[in-house]
């Protein structure tokens, strides 16, 4: 198990540099952090401070959704936000072939480039948060403003159901799997 956390670490910090994300990986491998409520707790840090990384899908799209722990996505306000049509969660194995990252250990910045991302307001009010780092047993310390430099848009997916629509800059109908644009 150490040798999977162990890479899962390395890609992490591997895609990091490549997207020129500053971060801090924690280890905390006696505790799984699969859940938010365990990473708060394995990390010492109070759960508001824990950002999960969601994928939803609808009709062969894909998007991306990271929002602080103690919230729920309102799958209402995605619809409306990224124009998903009945989203659901990816499985597992959509999920692991798209990123290449199970759930539980994706990394925040992971989607950025595949799909319409979204970042939850609440948490661009935070000067640092803790996201997975390619495992369930490692988070990444990060600065969720730099999610922005990424392409993802700030919005209210876990309260107000306001109506406004994400306009992706590119591409406009999100990646099938597998497909990855050419980094620049």
């Amino acid at each position: 198990m150490r040798d999977e956390i162990e890479e899962g670490i390395r890609r992490t910090l591997e895609l990091m540099s490549r997207l020129g994300i500053d971060g801090e990986i924690l280890r905390h491998e006696e505790v799984s952090g699969r859940t938010s409520e365990g990473a708060a707790e394995a990390l010492g840090v109070p759960l508001e401070r824990v950002v999960k990384t969601l994928i939803f899908t609808a009709g062969g799209r894909f998007a991306a959704v990271v929002t602080l722990g103690d919230r729920r996505v309102d799958v209402k306000a995605l619809r409306d936000l990224v124009g998903l049509k009945k989203p659901r969660l990816a499985t597992p194995e959509e999920v692991e072939r798209l990123l290449g990252f199970s759930p539980g250990g994706i990394p925040p910045f992971a989607p950025a480039r595949l799909m319409p991302c979204l970042v939850e307001q609440a948490a661009l009010e935070l000067d640092w948060v803790v996201g997975a780092a390619g495992s369930e047993f490692a988070g990444v310390r990060f600065d969720p403003k730099s999610l922005l430099s990424l392409g993802f848009k700030p919005a209210n997916v876990s309260g107000s159901r306001e109506k406004r629509r994400y306009e992706p800059s590119e591409p406009s109908e999100g990646y099938d799997l597998g497909e990855r644009p050419d980094e620049t």
